[in-house]
């Protein structure tokens, strides 16, 4: 597809040049191999495509195999290998060029938690071993993004809504804080948390509060009184509630990264 309007450069090739497409490794969401043949096959015959002959090829291929963990299934026809192999699979053809750029959709769409966890631990080790690889992911998972990204980009219907670092979006909302407390009078409960969530616990009840300011005039108020502090925690922020105050809409959200 061109574009209508604006440019795209790969590693300053425009993606009109199809020397731009040489700088790019791609996994599809649903990859799909011919089931006859073995996974050491459909990375020959990939590698062949990329020019790769001979010990280069065989050694690539090895690599990649440990590299994704399939070794022991490598002579095994593809028709036989889980959601997660094919995925691992997939992975070791798009690195067979050695990209600039690795293009992943939903890289850990359909696998269970053991396979989501091995290709994280895989893209986490190219990312390692190949720093100056760029990794392009798309995903619905935030934990995953939280997880493995430096950079993320919300679109919603197409156009670009949030764009920053997961420091920096995590870091622009205010913390939040749990507090547990015993023997708070209705009157000062009332006055000071109307607005907060609450919990009731068997030793107290939980309230949550927003910002550090708040936090501090309850405390102030909570000292003089008959009330007991049993503890504060403070809650953990995280990318989907920082997205979503960001974009200021909760519905029909996808991530790029």
């Amino acid at each position: 597809l061109k574009p209508t309007r604006g440019e795209i450069l790969i590693c300053g090739e425009s993606t009109e040049n199809q020397k731009a497409r040489t700088f790019i490794g791609y996994l599809p969401e649903n990859p799909r191999f011919q089931k006859f043949l073995s996974g050491r096959d459909i990375l020959s015959y990939y590698g062949k495509l990329l020019g790769l002959v001979g010990n280069e090829l065989i050694k690539k291929i090895e690599f990649l195999l440990d590299l994704v963990n399939l070794k022991h299934a490598a002579n095994e026809r593809v028709q036989g290998y889980s959601k997660g192999m094919s995925q691992r699979l997939a992975i070791a053809q798009a690195l067979l060029n050695n990209p600039a750029l690795l293009i992943f959709d939903e890289p850990m769409s359909g696998l269970d938690p053991l396979g989501r966890m091995e290709v994280r631990n895989i893209i986490s080790t190219i990312h390692t071993e190949n720093p100056a690889t760029t990794i392009f992911f798309s995903s619905h998972v935030l934990e995953d993004v939280e997880t493995l990204c430096k950079s993320v980009a919300l679109l919603q219907k197409g156009k670009l809504k949030t764009y920053g670092s997961i420091e920096s979006i995590v870091s622009s909302v205010e913390p939040k804080y749990d507090i547990v407390i015993q023997n708070l009078p209705e009157d000062l409960e009332s006055q000071l948390f109307f607005d907060c969530p609450s919990r009731q616990l068997a030793i107290g009840k939980s309230f949550s509060v927003t910002g550090p300011e708040h936090l501090s005039r309850v405390l102030s108020k909570i000292v003089s009184s008959p009330a007991k502090i049993l503890g504060i925690n403070s809650q953990r922020k995280n990318l989907e509630e920082s997205l979503f105050k960001a974009n200021d809409n909760t519905q029909s959200l996808e991530t790029y990264l």
